[in-house]
């Protein structure tokens, strides 16, 4: 979490050295009273978002990874708050606890920070796979494969910036506070860490890779629109997958370039910066960090359609469990039988029982999307309502799934007689 470097003198130096009232108030509102209220609303919209993703429905290899994100954002909200928020609002905690939070914690921020940026990366390539590749994304956008790229990110992470737990330490000689260390204050250090390796692993890497497939996304989804009227469920599905990756890569990236800048800047300044338009610059790139690390569950919301149904599913007990179901069944990512002709369907019903049918006129679910799920098992289910299963996945459509539609209007004998749709 590079955006709280300088954590030390933009708290500490700041507290003791300023006498500028006008930038102690804009601090106080900025790094206190907006940052908590952002925090917290983090948090609790973070944690919402692990139970709705580890929800069996929800299983997916994009899911994964932003089940990792949600995680670490989570790091990355209390770091805020332990670092920038308390000592801000509270001079007992900067002046005891905050020294300890700098040694220890802080480098723990910066290991959530960098797992972020490159899980983000990581899932804006798996999207670019499947929307790219689609043959090759059922053997590489795996859940496994997603799993393990989390899991590589985060030691990767780890190893980047463990450095950083050698760069202060507690001075308790007069009063309590981190100072320095020789390594923090070694010219060469800086430079070669923060100016050259920081740039290429934090800003030019990740941000060109979000840039350019963020770009093929983009226009891809815009090539899918103009063929909307031809689109398959599935592609609608994807799309609608795709374009929430893209809300979360473009606001990631608005709220992550002016901290990224603002560290190159640090360093080639040789970590010393005082004034009162840097001071401002750092409050507001850290609160635009916060901000990132707690707005997914809205960005989600608006265009995880999946993601929306299961929420309300799972927390809004007030709202009948058929509406959640009918709104999914409503939306273009789970629709029954968008491929369907009407008037075939229509005659289905007027001619007799329907059984099994064809399957390139069902949805099927793609291993690779994360508004995939887990196979339900062939059960009966009356047009056009599905049953609830002891599974959960009442919402989900299986291709051999049976239906049974019998005529009240029909005859006996003709009533008996099975009609399979054709394509």
């Amino acid at each position: 979490m590079d955006n709280v470097s300088n954590i030390t003198n933009t708290t500490m130096n700041n507290s003791n050295n300023s006498n500028d009232l006008s930038l102690s108030n804009i601090k106080f509102f900025i790094d206190g009273v907006l940052s908590i209220i952002v925090i917290i609303f983090g948090l609790i919209g973070n944690t919402l978002t692990v139970i709705v993703l580890r929800n069996k429905v929800m299983h997916s290899s994009t899911n994964t990874f932003l089940t990792g994100l949600a995680i670490w954002d989570m790091v990355v909200l209390l770091g805020s708050l332990l670092l920038i928020t308390l000592p801000e609002l509270s001079q007992s905690f900067n002046n005891n606890v905050h020294p300890y939070v700098v040694v220890f914690v802080y480098p723990v921020c910066l290991i959530a920070q960098t797992s972020t940026i490159w899980i983000t990366v990581s899932f804006t390539v798996e999207r670019y796979i499947a929307v790219g590749y689609p043959l090759k994304a059922a053997s590489m956008c795996t859940v496994t494969h997603a799993r393990i790229a989390v899991i590589v990110v985060s030691v990767a992470a780890l190893l980047y910036n463990f450095v950083r737990w050698f760069e202060y330490q507690v001075d308790s000689t007069e009063n309590l506070k981190a100072i320095k260390t020789t390594l923090s204050n070694n010219s060469q250090y800086n430079t070669v860490y923060f100016l050259y390796t920081y740039t290429i692993v934090m800003l030019v890497i990740p941000l060109g890779l979000l840039a350019v497939l963020n770009t093929f996304l983009v226009l891809a989804v815009r090539r899918s629109r103009v063929q909307q009227k031809t689109m398959h469920v599935r592609q609608a599905r994807e799309n609608n997958v795709t374009l929430m990756l893209i809300s979360v890569v473009v606001v990631f990236m608005i709220c992550q370039i002016p901290a990224l800048v603002y560290n190159i800047i640090y360093a080639i300044h040789n970590r010393k910066l005082d004034t009162f338009q840097i001071e401002i610059l750092s409050s507001t790139r850290n609160f635009l960090v916060t901000f990132n690390s707690a707005i997914n569950f809205i960005l989600y919301c608006a265009f995880g359609q999946k993601f929306r149904c299961v929420f309300i599913r799972t927390f809004c007990w007030c709202i009948p469990r058929d509406v959640g179901i009918n709104q999914s069944m409503s939306t273009p990512g789970i629709h029954i039988m968008t491929k369907l002709d009407n008037k075939k369907f229509k005659s289905m019903l007027h001619k007799g029982s329907c059984t099994e049918m064809s399957h390139t006129q069902q949805t099927h679910l793609s291993r690779y999307s994360p508004y995939s799920s887990r196979t339900p098992s062939p059960r009966h289910s009356p047009l056009p309502s599905a049953r609830m299963h002891p599974d959960g996945s009442h919402n989900e459509l299986h291709p051999n799934m049976e239906y049974t539609c019998k005529s009240h209007l029909l005859s006996r004998k003709s009533s008996d007689r099975s009609i399979s749709p054709q394509n």
